[in-house]
């Protein structure tokens, strides 16, 4: 692994509008899983629709990514398997959803829920609208199949609003205004509900966290949450993944405040929900992503540096927790099996 200086990690963050900074971060990570996506890791028919430039990524990096999406598509598929999909009711929450297209690819393969829901920043928000608007093939599966369906699409606003989708701009530190936007979606607080929250909470603070996870577990009567993010900021390795965001202007309150995986779990635990496990993705990769895939996605790069990717991989987790009945994570097809 070559070497690396470690700076301070708790430095004062460069100016500028951090807001913006973490808004861009989505931006890479839509590159990076278009990289995947090109070089046959995954298929995402829709992901070239919101980059600009494409960018081939290294190696390691695209191995990374897939682990990440093929988790968490795995994990979308053992809950809707579990609650009945779209006509028993189930429906997808996902905040600070960025450009992610899991809607527009569950939507083609007649997998989609009875309700998907995205909010994010505004100026996130507005931005997939106008991409959205711009591919008649996005629209045409906000349609439907018989393009009978009413989909509003506006971009100064930053919201579309279908018969099974929702795009909302809200404020993820406001519970509040989460709540609001929840509403307007139309959100069945009742249904099978799973939640995502795919690096999101590192950029929130420990108490903007807790209130937020509070709201889901007391709003959703049944739902399990899963969540993606950093760990470990206090090894040499760790210290240099937080000065490679914060030099751009990014703050991580959220990995100091839930660094390790015991604190995710007990997060999940205080904010009302049963955890149901936390793993690393090194152990993801290793034990709980589809054995045929892996194998397949390894022969399209050769990866030499293990040790570094040992030491990123084991520094990002899946953790998951459940309100009401297990069995939402407990098929099969859940890669992340509740532990006895």
């Amino acid at each position: 692994m070559a070497a690396f200086r470690v700076p301070d990690a708790r430095r004062s963050v460069p100016g500028g509008n951090a807001d913006r900074c973490v808004q861009g971060t989505n931006d890479d990570a839509t590159v990076s899983k278009l990289s995947c996506a090109t070089l046959g890791y995954f298929q995402d028919d829709f992901v070239h629709l919101f980059v600009r430039r494409r960018t081939r990524r290294p190696p390691m990096i695209n191995r990374g990514y897939f682990a990440r999406v093929q988790a968490i598509r795995q994990a979308i598929q053992g809950f809707m398997e579990a609650a009945g999909g779209g006509s028993g009711g189930a429906q997808i929450v996902s905040l600070g959803s960025g450009w992610d297209t899991n809607f527009f690819r569950l939507r083609e393969a007649k997998a989609e829920p009875k309700l998907y829901i995205e909010l994010d920043h505004k100026e996130v928000t507005c931005s997939k609208c106008r991409s959205v608007k711009k591919s008649p093939a996005l629209c045409g599966l906000l349609a439907g199949e018989d393009q009978s369906g009413e989909a509003k699409v506006d971009v100064e606003s930053g919201t579309i609003s279908s018969a099974k989708y929702a795009l909302l701009p809200s404020d993820l530190r406001d519970p509040a205004k989460v709540k609001a936007s929840l509403d307007v979606a139309q959100a069945d607080y009742e249904a099978p509900t799973f939640i995502l929250l795919e690096c999101v909470l590192a950029y929130l603070d420990g108490d903007a966290t807790r209130n937020l996870l509070s709201l889901l577990a007391n709003t959703f009567e049944r739902c399990c949450v899963l969540i993606y993010d950093m760990i470990g900021p206090d090894d040499p390795f760790g210290q240099q993944l937080i000065y490679n965001v914060e030099s751009r202007g990014c703050p991580l309150p959220g990995i100091r405040s839930f660094p390790a995986k015991e604190s995710h779990a007990k997060l999940l635990e205080e904010c009302g929900f049963t955890c149901g496990g936390v793993h690393d993705m090194l152990e993801v990769y290793g034990k709980y992503v589809n054995q045929d895939e892996r194998k397949r996605t390894e022969r399209i790069e050769f990866l030499d540096e293990l040790e570094e990717w040992h030491l990123i991989m084991a520094h990002y987790c899946l953790s998951y927790g459940f309100k009401g009945s297990p069995d939402l994570f407990g098929t099969r097809a859940m890669p992340l099996k509740l532990q006895t």
